[in-house]
């Protein structure tokens, strides 16, 4: 098969897989593998495949790789422990331990796919949601921040005393939905983004890899 067959071949299956994957999300947000979850998943990817804008961003290839999916699910449950912990505690104990605010995080985006994936994942996470993304439109000529290149989330949380902190958190969190459903390119860029930042969390820390 030549280059430009695949490619075609890839095109063609771009909105299949993605009804396909988004299916199996919706089975497993619901836990349980029953016929009416299965359909109620494929009437919803029909849905958003039919409703949904696809400009450029959103026909970007999507894979999937189901190891680095079951990882990203375990995180975001991990996760959901942790918050839900951490809230219970919170609201268990006296005092006010919390310090709201309202974060901007550059990450790389990939396909809207994966930036509306990351977007939603910290909105279920208790504490964290998910206010606003906005999508940076790279112009051919014109200078700009690789960490801005892709989409900038704005989050709202209730622990933001450590900016920096809550900023890595949601860059693990798009590198390893990137692993999962995103371009090698995209996933090893992401994973730069990461090692850099965690650079910067060294710089205003010191004390923190004590």
């Amino acid at each position: 098969m030549s280059m430009k067959s695949w490619k075609m071949a890839r095109a063609a299956l771009h909105i299949p897989t993605t009804m396909a994957w988004l299916t199996v999300l919706w089975v497993l947000l619901w836990g349980q593998v029953t016929v009416a979850n299965v359909v109620g998943g494929l009437a919803v990817s029909t849905g958003v495949v039919l409703f949904a804008r696809l400009d450029s961003a959103s026909l970007r290839p999507t894979h999937f790789r189901p190891w680095w999916v079951f990882r990203y699910v375990c995180t975001l449950a991990w996760q959901l422990l942790v918050s839900n912990i951490r809230l219970a505690y919170e609201i268990l104990t006296p005092g006010d331990g919390t310090y709201t605010g309202i974060i901007a995080v550059p990450i790389r985006g990939g396909s809207d796919a994966v930036v509306n994936l990351v977007a939603n994942s910290i909105t279920l996470t208790p504490g964290t949601m998910t206010i606003d993304v906005k999508r940076h439109e790279v112009e051919a000529g014109v200078p700009v921040d690789e960490m801005q290149a892709g989409a900038t989330l704005y989050v709202h949380g209730m622990y933001t005393k450590d900016v920096e902190a809550v900023r890595h958190d949601v860059l693990e969190l798009e590198a390893l939905a990137l692993h999962a459903f995103g371009t090698h390119e995209d996933y090893d860029r992401a994973l730069a983004d990461v090692v850099a930042h965690e650079g910067k969390l060294i710089t205003e820390h010191p004390g923190a890899d004590q």
